[in-house]
């Protein structure tokens, strides 16, 4: 569970945390003109790694309906001005929904995070954040506020540790590549409909539900969709059958289907915790139900797994994977 920070110092101290963090990975400054709707953003100074640039200021002005630190992210050109891919400007305190982003710290491990509503504009019909989480196979984080309500958001940064803002930067990249395929037209077609559908069906369920330590210099639980995408490029470096995809969707991480069959079913966790390695059990259990369906687990590789757990997994057939995750990429070991 995620609580929310809504202390003004508190959110002070993360959000000075946060432009450090992204500052050292983003080591050039450069001087751009930055295009939004209805206007522009003259000579801002951003910080850019070369394919992404940040920038963030003040927005408190008296007039301000809603003040609040600017946290713009989007894709780097040299040759034009910049176009912002999203927002994730925070209140200076407390809870406010009509700001997209805040910071939320796991329990678990007493981290803090950037977090942003998931809410995605652009002024394009079919751009929204039920059709981009749909589209990226993501269900928010629960947020709880210190009345006890929830704040539903998805998660995009730690605020420091090494490689912070790799987790941010595949976000960035997701929304560039959502509105791509809005103008593609691929979310109109019929397939992205049912699945749109199922995907609120289930986030519907999930809501009707609610009513509530690991140290190490590289966050693993930011860049999970990291790993999936290693762990998909293992799985095509290896031989499918001439029928067999590869499918993924917001109920497994990843699959492998032979005429819409569920052949193998893998469930990426970041940690090898009990309540990770349970959860892990169920869903490669409930979903993997064809016949000699290949399960399989995939745990960060330098964790140990308590060997009663170890044995439950030979028992039921579920294969054991292991991920490296460094600074600058996960790896399938």
């Amino acid at each position: 569970m995620f609580s929310l920070i809504e202390s003004e110092e508190e959110i002070t101290k993360a959000q000075h945390k946060l432009e450090a963090a992204i500052r050292r990975d983003f080591k050039r400054e450069v001087t751009k003109n930055i295009g939004y709707p209805g206007g522009s953003e003259l000579d801002a100074l951003v910080v850019t790694d070369g394919n992404h640039w940040y920038w963030s200021s003040d927005y408190d002005g008296k007039n301000a309906p809603n003040p609040r630190r600017l946290n713009w992210f989007g894709l780097f050109r040299d040759d034009s001005n910049l176009q912002i891919s999203v927002e994730i400007n925070t209140a200076y305190k407390g809870r406010n929904n009509q700001v997209a982003g805040f910071f939320g710290r796991d329990n678990d491990t007493g981290k803090i995070y950037l977090l942003h509503s998931g809410r995605v504009g652009g002024g394009t019909k079919g751009v929204g954040k039920s059709a981009f989480m749909a589209w990226r196979d993501q269900l928010p984080i629960d947020v709880v506020d210190s009345s006890g309500d929830i704040r539903e958001g998805i998660l995009v940064m730690p605020i420091d540790g090494t490689a912070a803002s790799r987790s941010a930067v595949q976000y960035v990249d997701d929304i560039a590549r959502f509105k791509q395929a809005v103008r593609a037209g691929e979310i109109g077609t019929e397939e992205f409909q049912h699945k749109k559908k199922e995907f609120e069906d289930f986030y519907s369920e999930a809501r009707g539900r609610r009513k509530g330590q690991r140290s190490r210099k590289i966050d693993y639980l930011s860049r999970h969709g990291e790993v999936v995408d290693a762990l998909h490029s293992w799985r095509t470096a290896k031989p499918l059958s001439n029928d067999g995809k590869i499918v993924k969707s917001i109920l497994i991480d990843m699959g492998v289907t032979i005429s819409r069959d569920l052949v193998e079913v893998f469930e990426v966790k970041t940690s090898t915790r009990r309540s990770d390695i349970y959860g892990a059990i169920g869903q490669l259990m409930v979903h993997g139900t064809a016949k000699d369906c290949r399960r399989v687990m995939v745990l960060p590789h330098d964790e140990p797994i308590a060997s009663d757990l170890k044995d439950a997994l030979q028992r039921l057939g579920i294969e054991l994977l292991r991920f490296k995750l460094d600074e600058h990429k996960a790896t399938i070991v």
